[in-house]
């Protein structure tokens, strides 16, 4: 029987998790998703919260993190993750050494603008500290950036927060508007995909 002395095994990154977030009010991915998250099943946050924040920012995922169903997405899509990665290494050819294949597990998450409910559930699938150490995760927002009227105040509250410094709802300097309609709210929060 031998014995591994070598203590400082690396792991190379052979597998890539690419979670992306996405607008159903746009085009669909330009991808065809392995695992696909509906975050149209949370509850919208207020709007005095879209306003100031979008979903890469930590108040308006913290708001979220209130909502049971918001873990519950995150439960639900870890098993299918791991279950794809070990489909995919089963069907590879080379059964030998298939852990140095390069395996792409990608995962949409969609909401009605792509700003708020998916940005922050693909943020915090990618924190999560369940990723073995071979798991190169990635994230990209596809629509976060599409301009819109709150842009400016989304993005320089995420920067003061990257600053550490702490960002509270009344700190954001955007006036509420009677008039307007900014409910992306589809009614499509019971809990059903």
């Amino acid at each position: 029987m031998s014995s591994n002395t070598n203590t400082t095994t690396t792991h190379p990154k052979s597998t890539i998790l690419s979670i992306v977030s996405y607008a159903l009010k746009g085009p669909p991915p330009d991808f065809k998703p392995d695992i696909h998250i509906n975050a149209r099943r949370l509850i919208n946050p207020p709007s005095e919260l879209r306003k100031a924040f979008d979903g890469r920012c930590e108040a308006l995922r913290k708001n979220l993190r209130a909502d049971p169903v918001f873990h519950q997405l995150l439960a639900e899509a870890q098993p299918q993750i791991f279950k794809t990665e070990e489909t995919r290494r089963a069907l590879m050819v080379n059964t030998q050494d298939h852990s140095v294949h390069l395996v792409e597990i990608k995962v949409a998450v969609a909401c009605v603008r792509g700003r708020h409910r998916s940005t922050a559930v693909a943020e915090e699938l990618a924190k999560l500290p369940v990723w073995p150490e071979h798991y190169d995760v990635r994230v990209y927002h596809r629509d976060v950036d599409t301009p819109h009227r709150y842009q400016k105040w989304h993005q320089q509250n995420l920067e003061r927060e990257k600053k550490g410094e702490t960002v509270g709802i009344d700190d954001y300097g955007v006036e509420s508007d009677p008039d307007e309609d900014d409910n992306d709210d589809d009614g499509d929060h019971d809990g059903k995909s």
